[in-house]
């Protein structure tokens, strides 16, 4: 069985996990801070709250006494009152010349903490003083608000709300642990979302996986459908063109196949003609060269066929190996061009070399001239009787050399210009021939080993240029391992 972390689908529900996890921690963690400074920010207001409205009421009450016993003293039931009034959790205290805490009891250390931190001028001037403050004995935090008692002859004093910090955070825990509680509420449901969206997304995969097996069993009319999502559907489209592109090039071999059976046959046969002639004596001694002349002819028909396949084979498997040497560009160039001289005689054609001084290359010869004589044999087969081929050199910008084979033959349509280097495409030229669809195809793969390049110009009706470049220096590449 498969490690879930080994899947896909796992590695989805896995990452999301671990973004939920830290989302969820972070909001936890934001969502404690925001809850506790909200609840200090609240029991301040609260506090100070508190604190204004006790003081009032002390300062009614110290004002009627005054009126009617010219003298204020709280009662214990009035400090009751007042003790109800701050709440559970709550001290006060109040401090003033006029006012007499005796009845508080023995001030606490809190309270005794409270008072010295009164600020009287912040008093004259706001009537209300927030200040924290710690115990220095006990560590003991708490925060304090201060709210003026006023007589109408002015300030008498102040009463002091006070609540311990302590008491603040039972209050701000209560919230944070429903924080927690709803962040892995979340968490969960959403990791259940995140394994079903998975799944769900994960669902075209699968069929492409079940598509590529058809294919690997050779039904090439498999097709993944398009779903609507973004990267699947580039998958599948991808993978729909490489299946189209199988059916294609099997059509494509399938006649290269059916034209290399007819091409070796077709010398075969006339081999195995001429020599069961000569085996049965049944031909004149005067035509006997003539058909040893043409065993030989046929043999090098099928001897270049055989060599073309062996040269694609080599390439295509990357065993392809280049014999490297100094050799002069010039040379080089005008022998493939002689080497065409007889037949462009014979068929009338105007047949041109135009070399400019060429440097020296480091590369393979033979391949540089079967190259070349490629190019001129398609050249050749594409121009008319009495038409134009024209080959040219000239050096290279940065080094190498630049090869030209033109024609004025019927030219290639845009739409085929990348076609045609394609291995097994070929078509019947004006006077009826077909090739094997291998030369421009093998040409291309030997100019790239060779660390330089083949392309094509034409328009339909304006002739073809197969530009070949080469640098100063070949290397033996990855070809050859």
């Amino acid at each position: 069985m498969t490690a879930p972390w080994r899947t896909l689908r796992g590695r989805l529900a896995l990452a999301s996990l671990v973004g939920l996890l830290i989302a969820s921690l972070v909001f936890a963690a934001l969502g404690v801070q925001l809850v506790r400074s909200q609840t200090v920010a609240s029991d301040r207001d609260e506090l100070k709250t508190t604190a204004i409205g006790l003081a009032k009421l002390i300062s009614q009450d110290a004002v009627a006494d005054i009126q009617t016993k010219s003298s204020y003293k709280p009662t214990p039931e009035r400090i009751a009152t007042y003790a109800s009034l701050v709440g559970t959790g709550t001290q006060f205290t109040y401090e003033g010349a006029n006012l007499d805490p005796d009845l508080l009891g023995t001030p606490s250390p809190l309270q005794r903490r409270a008072i010295t931190q009164v600020d009287n001028a912040v008093l004259d001037r706001d009537g209300v003083q927030q200040f924290d403050y710690t115990i220095p004995d006990t560590g003991v935090k708490a925060i304090a608000v201060a709210a003026s008692i006023t007589f109408p002859e002015g300030r008498v004093g102040a009463v002091i709300v006070i609540r311990e910090r302590a008491e603040l955070g039972s209050v701000w825990r209560r919230f944070a642990n429903r924080v927690l509680i709803a962040a892995g509420i979340g968490l969960g449901v959403a990791l259940l979302v995140t394994v079903l969206f998975s799944r769900r997304a994960l669902r075209p995969l699968k069929r492409l996986e079940a598509a590529a097996r058809e294919v690997g069993r050779g039904d090439l009319e498999t097709r993944v459908a398009i779903t609507g999502t973004e990267e699947i559907d580039a998958l599948a489209s991808a993978f729909n063109t490489m299946v189209r592109e199988l059916q294609h090039r099997e059509t494509l071999t399938r006649d290269f196949l059916m034209r290399v059976t007819h091409d070796l046959r077709t010398p075969l046969t006339a081999i195995r003609g001429h020599t069961q002639a000569l085996t049965d004596g049944v031909v004149p001694p005067e035509a006997i060269p003539r058909s040893l002349h043409a065993i030989e002819d046929e043999s090098s028909r099928l001897e270049a066929l055989v060599t073309d396949l062996l040269d694609l084979a080599k390439l295509e498997a990357r065993r392809f190996r280049l014999d490297l040497d100094n050799v002069d560009g010039n040379s080089l160039v005008d022998r493939a061009f002689q080497a065409y001289t007889g037949e462009a005689t014979q068929r009338n054609l105007t047949y041109e070399h135009e070399l400019t001084p060429l440097p020296a290359l480091f590369t393979d010869s033979a391949r540089v001239r079967q190259i070349i004589g490629n190019l001129i044999d398609n050249a050749f087969r594409w121009a008319p009787d009495g038409g134009t081929v024209r080959v040219s050199a000239h050096p290279r910008a940065g080094g190498g050399a630049v090869i030209v084979v033109a024609d004025n033959g019927p030219g290639i349509s845009a739409d085929r210009q990348m076609e045609i280097f394609e291995p097994f495409r070929s078509e019947n030229t004006p006077d009826g021939q077909h090739g094997s669809g291998l030369g421009l195809a093998i040409s291309r793969q030997l100019a790239r080993a060779l660390g330089g390049d083949l392309r094509v110009e034409s328009r339909l009706g304006a002739g073809s240029r197969f530009i070949l470049e080469l640098p100063a220096e070949a290397r033996q590449t990855a070809l050859e391992r």
